[in-house]
């Protein structure tokens, strides 16, 4: 079963469309806007794989989420006991937890698909209830697998 199979089984029906990008053990997933978006991260020289979701959007936008985000923070916090909420680099922001890296296996996806999907329902309502009005918000569209596998061909094709 691949990451993302795994991943929208864990979540609410409502936020099952989603999109999906896997570069070896790091994953992204959003829904309207890329910057916007929760991911595992691998960082193994720090020990950690972060779960979280990123906003990488402007600072402006970040700041604006950020804040929102903090005045949910009991919320946030009785869904995600351990989550951390934070400025970030180039003025980026995040709201995330780190968990103790290991080498990828089977277990391993699954407690990530879980962890991530306690994020996603935790914090998705959040982020569209609090979404800037003037933010761009373009909800993904499904595209049938064969059409996703033929654009990554091209893409890793294009990259070598």
């Amino acid at each position: 079963m691949q990451s993302a199979e795994c991943l929208r089984e864990r979540v609410p029906a409502e936020l099952r469309d989603f999109q999906w990008e896997s570069y070896s053990f790091q994953s992204k997933l959003w829904y309207g806007n890329k910057a916007l978006h929760y991911e595992i991260w691998p960082r193994e020289k720090l020990g950690t794989i972060e779960i979280g979701l990123h906003f990488e959007a402007d600072p402006l936008t970040n700041a604006r989420l950020l804040a929102a985000f903090r005045a949910n923070a009991k919320v946030v916090r009785r869904a995600l006991v351990d989550a951390r909420l934070e400025e970030w680099d180039r003025g980026w922001a995040r709201v995330w937890e780190p968990l103790p890296h290991r080498k990828p296996d089977a277990q391993l996806a699954i407690e990530l698909a879980k962890g991530i999907a306690a994020y996603v329902s935790a914090l998705e309502p959040i982020l569209r209830r609090e979404l800037p009005s003037d933010v761009v918000w373009v909800e993904p569209t499904t595209r049938p697998r064969r059409a996703r596998a033929a654009a990554k061909s091209r893409t890793g094709s294009a990259v070598r």
